[in-house]
């Protein structure tokens, strides 16, 4: 009889709490589960963030008494790696949790198999706006994706646009734009949207070509935009390591604003791997930097570097956030339950060390006033100084000095 009894309450534990038995009975232990490309920049900043938040929340007691157990996966920045590294963690590795991500195509292949787990999905990485669609399609199957880090390939091609209206249009009085983003979901994404809003704010697009994230060689893309007569140069890059264009721009003294999202760019040793070849340029950084965004901002940053020797990525800000962001609902909720625990993160309103996390219907984050906005920073002396929003300002704009205007 007392064995049942057992029984009973140890299966009224894993639903009491949302997790497994497993890791409640290896002294209330949550199992933190991250898939990464661990070896490229997104992965190892996701990495590096996570291991500071757990190791600063376990020292403050844990999430509701529970010390935090981190795993990781590899997803190696491939789709069927990725499968393979979200089955690792959900059933190897027995996790409560599923976080991390970056590249939209691993998301997207990942999202089944999580949601079939029933796995509340802290997503840091994956920009593309169909994860969303999926909780808006069908709730009950998805409803464990929240998108935590960056807002969505559409907002940040919004913000994009915004940039280049408010301050190349507005204050600098260039209007044509050629676009190269690199072949993958987000970018092409981000094309489609742009094709569309540049138009509406008063911007052309002379030239377009979407490249392959392996060329080093831009020289008939730069033939083809001087032709054209661009004055902005907008590129949209993650996949690719950045270097090869931001070099060649420089070299050739292309006579445009180089500007746009480039992963690579977000960090600093990004100086170093241009040979200082990046002066001048701007980059979208999509989910923080090193400016008052909110009171924990600066704080986390120059933790990190003073840790890792480099800036975060825009992952890092966002695992760094998503794991304060359990703990933030964990102890609204007074609760680990997953159902619990999705009510009260539709309700939330987190002030992270990237802004202000608050979710939309379809769990998708929010842009703007009441959510996250990127800072658009260019490279200065070997470091970034926000330019925009001007509320956010540590410098003043350089223009190239090979660019009349």
């Amino acid at each position: 009889m007392r064995k049942k009894i057992f029984i009973i309450l140890a299966v009224g534990l894993v639903f009491s709490f949302g997790f497994s038995l497993e890791s409640y009975a290896q002294q209330k232990v949550i199992r933190w589960g991250v898939t990464a490309s661990l070896q490229r920049e997104a992965g190892i900043g996701s990495k590096n963030a996570t291991e500071i938040a757990a190791q600063e929340i376990n020292a403050a007691g844990g999430i509701l008494g529970h010390q935090i157990e981190v795993f990781y996966a590899d997803d190696e920045a491939n789709p069927e790696k990725g499968i393979t590294a979200v089955k690792k963690l959900i059933f190897q590795d027995n996790v409560d949790f599923i976080t991390g991500g970056w590249l939209s195509g691993v998301g997207l292949a990942q999202a089944d198999h999580i949601f079939n787990a029933k796995k509340l999905w802290f997503s840091v990485g994956p920009a593309t706006p169909k994860l969303a669609s999926m909780v808006k399609e069908n709730y009950a199957k998805a409803k464990y994706f929240f998108r935590v880090g960056c807002v969505n390939s559409d907002w940040f091609a919004h913000d994009m646009a915004l940039f280049a209206e408010e301050f190349f249009m507005k204050e600098l009085g260039l209007t044509k734009v050629a676009l190269l983003p690199e072949s993958s979901v987000w970018a092409r994404e981000m094309e489609a949207y742009l094709k569309k809003d540049l138009a509406v704010r008063g911007l052309k697009i002379v030239y377009t070509d979407v490249f392959d994230p392996k060329r080093t060689d831009f020289s008939p893309q730069f033939s083809q935009i001087r032709a054209k007569g661009a004055e902005i140069l907008m590129m949209i890059q993650a996949s690719s390591p950045g270097v090869p264009l931001t070099k060649q721009w420089a070299a050739t003294k292309l006579p445009v604003h180089l500007m746009g999202y480039s992963l690579a760019s977000q960090v600093t040793d990004f100086w170093d791997k241009t040979g200082g070849a990046c002066e001048y340029e701007f980059t979208q950084l999509i989910n923080g930097s090193r400016a008052p965004i909110t009171l924990k901002t600066i704080p986390f940053f120059d933790k990190y570097v003073k840790t890792y020797g480099i800036s975060p990525t825009y992952t890092a800000f966002g695992q760094y956030d998503a794991l304060y962001l359990l703990k933030a609902a964990a102890e609204e909720a007074k609760s680990l339950d997953t159902e619990v625990l999705i009510k009260t993160l539709e309700k939330t309103h987190f002030a992270g060390v990237a802004g202000v996390i608050s979710f939309t219907s379809d769990h998708d984050l929010r842009y703007g006033k009441d959510g996250k906005k990127p800072a658009w920073v260019q490279w200065q002396k070997g470091k970034h100084e926000v330019i925009f929003p001007k509320v956010w300002s540590t410098g003043k704009y350089i223009p190239p000095p090979w660019v009349k205007k």
